[in-house]
C-alpha cells in the first residue's frame, strides 16, 4: 500500500506512512509519477499536499469539491501550494472522487435542474454547458443582483445587461451568448419560472467573411521565429510550432494534433489531419524543416512515450491544445517587441497564402497545400493581393476619348 511513499522519501517515509491520509498520499504519488512528474517535483508535490490533508478536516478516501480543494491548499506564506493544489485536483478528477462544479446563491436548485436539462436532454457536453451556465449566472448578477425571484426578471432587465455585455465582448461572441440566455429563458418559460416569453432576443447582424484575413509581412515573420531562442525545450517547441505555420500555412489546430508519426523521414513529408475539413492533408518538407524537425526531436522534445510532437512542458505532460497554441504566439511577439500582439497565430496562415500569392502560385495549388475543399475560401485571400487586383483592373476611358465629349 505504501510502496510509492517509501521510494520516494526512502529515510522520512515513515512521516508519511503514519498519516491518516496514507492511502491518499500513495495514490497521489503514483498518479504524479504515472503522469511524467520527475521524482524531485513529486516529492515536492506530495511534501505539501500532506502539510494540506492533514491540517483540513476531511475524512481520509472522501468525495471532494473544488471548493474544499481551495480551502485544503490555501495560500500559505512563504510555500508555494498553488501546483500541489492543482495537481491534487487533478488527480482526484481522474479516480473520481471530485464532485462536479455546484451552482450556490437562491437560484442552486433552478440552475442545477437546467445544467442536467441540458446534458440529459438536449446531450450538450460539459465543456459547452459550463459556458452557458456562466453566462447564465452574468445575467443573473446583473439583472438579480439582490436574489428576486426569477419572476422579477423584465425585458427591459435584460437588454440592459446585453448593452453592457456588448461592451465587454466581439460581436461574434456575443451572437454566442445570446443563443445561451435564449435557451436558458426559453426552459424558464416551458416550465413555468417565468409568466411571460423572455425568449425573443434579437443577434446582432454578422456577415460571412465581412473582414479580410489579417497577414504579416514576411520581414516580420522572420524576426519573430530568429527571436526564440533554441537552448532550451520551450525554446524548441515555440519554434518549431511557428515555424511550421509560417512554412506549411497550418491552422493551430492542425500543429496541435501533429504526432511523432505524422512525418515520413523516407519520403520527407509531413501528414497533417484536418480536424475541421475531416480529411488528410500530406505537404512536402523543405529540407531545412526536415533538419530543425530531427534536431528537436534530439534537443528539445520531452523524452517519453507519449506519441504528440508538441507537449506540455511542465508535468503531466500532455498534448499542447489550440490555446496553448495561441498563447505561444502572443508570448513570443511580446518577447520581440514586435507590433503584432495583437494578431492571432491564423495571421502566420494567411501570410503563407498571400506569399505564395506574390509567387505567382496558381489558387487552386494553393487551395490544395491549405487543405480548403472549395476555391471560395481560397479566393477571400486576393482581398488583400490588391498589387494582383490592380494588374486586372480595367482602365477607366477618359471623357477625351468619348467622341461628342459629355454626353
Amino acid at each position: 500500500m505504501t510502496t510509492t511513499l517509501r521510494q520516494l522519501f526512502v529515510r522520512l517515509h515513515n512521516r508519511y506512512t503514519r498519516s491518516a491520509h496514507v492511502g491518499d498520499l500513495n495514490a497521489f504519488a503514483q498518479w504524479l509519477i504515472d503522469h511524467g512528474y520527475n521524482l524531485d517535483s513529486a516529492r515536492g508535490l506530495v511534501r505539501r499536499a500532506k502539510r494540506s490533508l492533514d491540517a483540513f478536516d476531511v475524512p481520509p478516501d472522501s468525495v471532494w469539491v473544488r471548493e474544499q480543494v481551495e480551502q485544503a491548499f490555501r495560500v500559505r506564506p512563504g510555500c508555494p501550494f498553488t501546483p500541489a493544489r492543482r495537481a491534487f485536483g487533478m488527480f482526484l478528477q481522474s479516480v473520481g472522487r471530485l464532485a462536479p462544479q455546484q451552482e450556490y446563491g437562491p437560484y442552486a436548485l433552478i440552475l442545477a435542474a437546467y445544467r442536467s436539462y441540458q446534458s440529459e436532454v438536449r446531450g450538450i457536453t460539459p465543456g459547452v454547458i459550463d459556458q452557458h451556465m456562466a453566462e447564465v449566472g452574468h445575467l443573473l448578477r446583473r439583472a438579480l443582483p439582490n436574489g428576486e425571484p426569477l419572476t422579477r426578471l423584465t425585458a427591459a432587465k435584460i437588454e440592459r445587461h446585453i448593452k453592457h455585455r456588448s461592451r465587454e465582448v466581439s460581436r461574434r461572441s456575443l451572437r454566442n451568448y445570446l443563443g445561451a440566455l435564449r435557451a436558458f429563458l426559453r426552459y424558464c418559460f416551458d416550465h413555468r419560472l417565468i409568466t411571460s416569453r423572455l425568449d425573443t432576443i434579437d443577434h446582432p447582424a454578422r456577415f460571412r467573411e465581412e473582414l479580410p484575413p489579417r497577414a504579416l509581412e514576411w520581414a516580420l515573420i522572420q524576426k519573430l521565429l530568429s527571436s526564440i531562442k533554441r537552448d532550451n525545450p520551450g525554446g524548441w517547441r515555440d519554434f518549431m510550432v511557428l515555424h511550421l505555420m509560417a512554412h506549411y500555412g497550418l491552422r493551430p489546430g492542425e500543429v496541435a494534433g501533429l504526432t511523432v508519426e505524422s512525418i515520413d523521414w523516407t519520403d520527407r513529408t509531413l501528414h497533417v489531419e484536418q480536424s475541421k475539413t475531416r480529411s488528410r492533408l500530406t505537404l512536402p518538407l523543405m529540407g531545412e524543416t526536415v533538419d530543425l524537425l530531427s534536431r528537436y526531436l534530439r534537443e528539445g522534445r520531452c523524452r517519453g512515450p507519449r506519441p504528440e510532437l508538441f507537449s506540455c512542458l511542465e508535468a503531466p505532460h500532455r498534448p499542447i491544445s489550440r490555446s496553448t497554441v495561441a498563447w505561444i504566439f502572443k508570448d513570443r511577439a511580446r518577447e520581440a517587441g514586435l507590433p503584432i500582439t495583437d494578431a492571432s497565430p491564423y495571421a502566420l496562415r494567411h501570410s503563407f497564402a498571400m506569399r505564395l500569392f506574390a509567387r505567382n502560385v496558381g489558387i487552386k495549388a494553393i487551395g490544395d497545400l491549405m487543405g480548403h475543399h472549395n476555391l471560395a475560401s481560397t479566393a477571400l485571400y486576393l482581398r488583400l493581393q490588391t498589387d494582383m487586383l490592380r494588374d486586372v483592373a480595367l482602365p477607366v476611358p477618359s471623357l477625351a476619348q468619348h467622341e461628342g465629349g459629355v454626353a
